[in-house]
């Protein structure tokens, strides 16, 4: 018998972005539960921090590392990326995740997402490649542009 035994506590709190993107994620399937646009999902600033190549790319390795750092900051109306302003009317789509990332033949593990499901942000924006923003499990958001994924993550408060 063992009398040494103490109960444990398990921390249940996550890093502050990750929170807030669940959150935003939580709200937009309600959202889109309800028919309503997912205007809110994607609201804050944010920053490229990495990036995956896909299988093919017109994009070379200085080009992709020179995005790193770069910032996208989405309002209520508009994305603003470096110089460049353009109007949104997003709404969010539902994707099966496995057909979603087949069409870019890519491994969605690859990109940090394992759902069944893929929640992506349909912008309307017109600058190249931020017309769809995914939601990705790990609390990121990434855009593809030239056969590149470019990962999306909040900046904090």
């Amino acid at each position: 018998m063992v009398d040494d035994v103490a109960a444990r506590s398990f921390s249940l709190a996550t890093p502050r972005r990750f929170g807030r993107l669940r959150r935003a994620a939580v709200l937009a399937a309600l959202v889109w539960l309800l028919g309503a646009s997912g205007a809110d999902a994607g609201i804050g600033s944010w920053t490229i921090t990495g990036y995956v190549f896909g299988p093919v790319s017109a994009m070379d390795k200085a080009t992709a590392d020179s995005y790193k750092g770069r910032r996208v900051v989405m309002d209520e109306g508009s994305i603003r990326f470096g110089d460049e302003t353009c109007a949104t009317s997003p709404g969010l789509v539902v994707h099966d995740a496995a057909t979603y990332f087949g069409d870019f033949r890519i491994d969605p593990h690859k990109l940090g997402h394992a759902g069944e499901k893929v929640y992506v942000i349909e912008t309307g924006c017109a600058l190249p490649g931020l017309s769809s923003l995914l939601l990705l499990d790990d609390g990121r958001m990434c855009f593809f542009l030239d056969g590149v994924f470019f990962f999306l993550t909040e900046d904090s408060e």
